[in-house]
């Protein structure tokens, strides 16, 4: 039985379906209850050779990164990311490239934090708070069709 992902743009969330036929309507939301999900493309991932740095879920070694070297770092979480096949959104690659660009991490940490990205928690103190533009969530649930 297939398993298909909608998104609920209501609910900004995306959930797992299982589906017992492929002409069937698109389900309901399970959480608020809007109809007319839309069908989302589903993550995958790929086998790589042993050769490649953090292929096969081993952590990458970073024991000989200088981290006074704001370019060794940025240098770092780029090809981590690229490897993973991450995308780091538009804040998070700025700051990269700040970084690669030689500028204080510190500064760099700041002003993303004046921004509004990077705080551990919101306002009223509720854990981290997510972009004004993030994008969708996973919901963990399977739903039946």
């Amino acid at each position: 039985m297939p398993i298909y992902e909608y998104l609920c743009s209501r609910c900004n969330l995306i959930f797992q379906f299982f589906v017992r036929s492929s002409g069937a309507p698109a389900p309901s939301c399970p959480k608020c209850g809007s109809g007319g999900l839309e069908r989302v493309m589903s993550a995958f991932s790929t086998s790589r050779s042993s050769s490649t740095p953090f292929s096969g879920g081993s952590e990458p070694d970073l024991s000989g990164l200088d981290e006074s070297d704001p370019r060794a770092m940025a240098r770092t979480i780029r090809n981590m990311a690229l490897e993973m096949g991450e995308d780091l959104g538009p804040e998070l690659d700025e700051a990269i490239s700040r970084l690669e660009a030689g500028e204080d991490p510190e500064q760099v940490e700041r002003d993303m934090e004046d921004a509004g990205l990077g705080d551990d928690e919101d306002e009223e103190g509720n854990g981290a708070a997510l972009p004004p533009a993030a994008g969708p969530r996973r919901d963990p649930g399977f739903y039946d069709a």
